[in-house]
């Protein structure tokens, strides 16, 4: 936005503040100019072309939500790196003889071909499902449970190590 006064536009490009697109519903802006607020309430809708395609609002909302749980899975799973990599770099070879293991759980080697660690599991299935509006597939779900599961196990051995993180 500039500060000139004259035409100014703002596009929103339907996404919230994380990056993911908005379902179809209602929404409002606002405008605070010089001490003045301004609220305009309007709709998203479907595009049309996506609901030719046989995907409803509700499939839409259900992959909003669904993509809300990656991104905070990623946001999880990227501070628990961030704990495994500070003790790895603490000093202590006993911290890091322990700490080892669940390391290479959570990252992927750095080697060609190797096995991808969690982290990358849980990134290839936020992207999957954030690409494009669609409904989300059952098997993605169930993915995301797993991950989910694989997740909170590996917490809780860092946690056993390190402490809890709250």
């Amino acid at each position: 936005m500039t500060t000139n006064a004259g035409f100014n536009r703002v596009v929103w490009n339907v996404r919230d503040t994380d990056g993911l697109p908005v379902p179809p519903g209602q929404y409002q802006a606002r405008l605070d100019v010089g001490g003045e607020s301004q609220t305009q309430r309007f709709n998203v809708l479907i595009d049309p072309r996506v609901e030719a395609g046989g995907v409803t609002v509700a499939d839409l909302r259900e992959q909003y939500e669904h993509n809300t749980k990656m991104n905070a899975m990623v946001a999880e799973v990227d501070a628990l790196i961030g704990r495994v990599q500070a003790a790895q770099k603490s000093g202590d070879a006993g911290l890091q003889r322990r700490i080892a293991p669940i390391a290479e759980k959570l990252i992927t080697a750095p080697i060609r071909y190797s096995s991808p660690g969690l982290r990358d599991h849980i990134t290839y299935l936020r992207g999957m499902t954030a690409r494009v509006d669609m409904k989300i597939g059952r098997d993605a779900i169930a993915r995301h449970q797993v991950l989910r599961d694989e997740l909170d196990e590996i917490t809780r051995e860092a946690d056993a190590i390190l402490g809890t993180s709250n």
